[in-house]
């Protein structure tokens, strides 16, 4: 198999049911998708049926990292694990982005992706290492915390092995499981319990390869290049982490908030943005002054394999279920009257790992589990909450054009999210006049025009220009994910030193050029974001997704007014001209969002009436054979 560059030239496949190791090319995928999620959404669409379920052997694992992987200064050591999940009702793929040194050591070890696929008949981890994988026995392991097996597999094995893991969250199969590696990177989308159906513990790579670089003169200028753009790139207020060491993800040059805390006992972990502050509120509330609790929660949902992004939504729920008197401490076996404590967390999430008691209610997943109550319960899930039951934030009545971004992703599209609401919170120091500030509403607008389509995406008065911009926004955003770049570091859309203060968004299509010698211009870049964002919405509609029909928000965006908004707690936006507004108290507008939706349909090419793809559309994406099956399935709109 011949490595281009940028590129092994290798997947590695592993039957856990047969045990069975085999290769076969990236350049089968690689040529129409790139790499990471472009590489394993086309995968999954191959090889799971649609009437699979997310515990059936048929399920992928789809561990992926794509050209950037491994190499220096570009903030591109992301990896993805992809496959069916159980979060959702139907099930769906979903795809989880990691951090840390993990995906550069694959790489390393000679594999741009691993497609593990059956059930072990034990418990079993994979041991990859140059080219080589073996399946070990993990009997000794099962019951451990993903932390312990980590450090157990290193002791075993060596220190430089980059372990992933899953704890007894993944272990018993809850809707909440997530899985762990090196730097504490953790992933969502319940593919923690996608690992406990196939008796996977956990995988351990070691590599001393490298993938070559096509134009590595070329590569070295546009370091520069993005260097000069990014220097001294602001933070938010509240955008510093509370840690005191940094920890890197590996060849990142990048300064962000990814650091290492250390409790009062010695304990270390990272401990940053949301699952830094998912427990925080409630701790304050509980012990009236500042302590560690807020990081042992932390460190318990990582070691037990926990979403904090769910189990933050099921603290609430279950805090108003027992003031209601709907829940007591008695029927739940949880000390409800010490929410905030330590006691508290290392309950529930034991309990919910663990599937005892009520705890086995909440492994469900918040929706299904306020059902069991019946409509009293489902009426006290009144936040923001995704389709995945994961807590909304950068919501749509803040930032109008996450609406549609939401809408049309069954679990929270964090990195699309991000464009828009980071560059908002920037923007708010320059409306604080905050000293050196200088991403005026001016600027935005520039780059609203720029990136988003027109000046008035950057109007947070009006819901017009949002379906353009929306879609923007996810053809770049899945286009990165296939290099794959850190989410904190692209797109550059500001720069804070250069005389207009505009970004390059064409940076990210140079890079996959020199990296892989493929010449990508800036339209091509989009282009592969908009064929895999219709591929993704492709397998979607074959899982049971309804199309217009389920192109839906929480009925909350509709009915509870804006509170208050992830660290902008003033809701503070520009409106029309660039006016300093705050949407604090506003509502997101059904008739608009049906609105943005029509408007959206019609960009994408897909049926209006229906929100299902027109075989003409698919056809110009290279996706022919996906517009063939749709229409065998009636999934095709007119």
């Amino acid at each position: 198999m011949q490595a281009k560059p940028g590129y092994t030239g290798k997947i590695a496949r592993v039957d856990l049911s047969t045990g069975a190791v085999s290769q076969v090319p990236t350049g089968d995928y690689a040529d129409a998708f790139v790499g990471g999620q472009g590489v394993a959404a086309r995968i999954y669409w191959d090889e799971v049926p649609a009437g699979a379920r997310a515990f059936d052997p048929e399920n992928r694992l789809i561990f992926a990292t794509g050209p950037c992987a491994g190499v220096q200064g570009l903030s591109g050591a992301r990896w993805v694990v992809c496959g069916k999940s159980p979060a959702t009702t139907p099930e769906f793929f979903t795809h989880s982005n990691l951090g840390g040194s993990w995906g550069a050591e694959l790489k390393a070890a000679g594999f741009d992706c691993l497609v593990v696929q059956g059930n072990a008949d034990r418990p079993v981890y994979l041991l990859v290492r140059d080219g080589e994988i073996k399946i070990a026995d993990a009997s000794g392991l099962w019951g451990q915390g993903a932390l312990q097996v980590r450090e157990i597999i290193k002791a075993e094995q060596g220190s430089s092995f980059k372990v992933a893991a899953t704890g007894q969250g993944g272990e018993n199969m809850t809707c909440l499981a997530t899985l762990l590696a090196d730097n504490d990177s953790s992933g969502t989308g319940s593919l923690g319990a996608v690992m406990g159906s196939k008796n996977l513990k956990a995988v351990a790579v070691r590599g001393s390869g490298a993938a070559g670089i096509a134009r590595p003169g070329q590569l070295q200028g546009l370091l520069e290049r993005v260097a000069a753009l990014k220097k001294d790139y602001p933070m938010t207020d509240s955008g510093v982490a509370e840690e005191s060491m940094k920890d890197h993800c590996a060849g990142c040059t990048d300064e962000c908030n990814r650091g290492l805390y250390e409790a009062g006992d010695g304990s270390r972990g990272k401990f940053m943005c949301q699952s830094g502050s998912f427990y925080k509120e409630w701790a304050l509330s509980y012990y009236k002054e500042p302590n560690d609790v807020p990081f042992y929660a932390t460190r318990l949902c990582n070691d037990y394999s926990l979403n904090t992004k769910s189990v933050f939504p099921i603290i609430a729920w279950l805090h108003r279920c027992h003031e209601a008197g709907l829940l007591s401490e008695k029927s739940t076996g949880l000390p409800l009257g010490k929410i905030g404590s330590l006691e508290f967390i290392q309950a529930l999430t034991e309990n919910i790992a663990l599937r005892r008691g009520f705890g086995d209610v909440l492994a469900q997943g918040l929706h299904r589990a306020a059902c069991t109550l019946g409509n009293r319960g489902v009426d006290l899930v009144y936040d923001d909450i995704t389709k995945a039951g994961e807590r909304m934030t950068y919501v749509p009545k803040a930032y109008l054009t996450t609406g549609l971004l939401y809408a049309l992703d069954p679990r929270q599209p964090i990195q699309q999210l991000h464009e828009i609401s980071r560059l908002g919170m920037v923007w708010v120091l320059w409306a604080k006049n905050k000293p050196g500030a200088n991403l005026s509403s001016a600027v935005l607008r520039a780059i609203g025009k720029r990136a988003w389509g027109s000046e008035l995406a950057a109007d947070f008065s009006t819901y017009d220009g949002k379906a353009l911009a929306a879609k923007m926004v996810q053809e770049r955003q899945l286009a990165k994910e296939c290099l794959i770049l850190c989410d904190n570091a692209w797109p550059i859309l500001y720069a804070e030193h250069t005389p207009d203060h505009l970004g390059d968004p064409s940076m990210e299509s140079k890079i996959a050029s020199a990296i892989t010698g493929r010449d990508m211009a800036e339209d091509d870049f989009y282009r592969l974001g908009e064929r895999l964002f219709n591929l993704q919405r492709a397998i979607l509609l074959r899982e049971g997704h309804r199309g217009k029909q389920d192109d839906t928000l929480p009925e909350a965006c509709y009915e509870l007014p804006l509170d208050t908004e992830r660290l902008n707690p003033d809701c503070l936006l520009p409106g029309k001209d660039g006016e300093i507004i705050s949407r604090k108290g506003a509502f997101f507008d059904r008739q608009e969002f049906q609105r943005m939706l029509r408007e959206y349909y019609e960009l994408r090419g897909w049926d209006v009436e229906t929100g299902l793809h027109r075989k003409a559309r698919l056809d110009s994406l290279g996706l022919g054979d996906v517009a063939r099956d749709l229409a065998a399935e009636g999934l095709l709109g007119g």
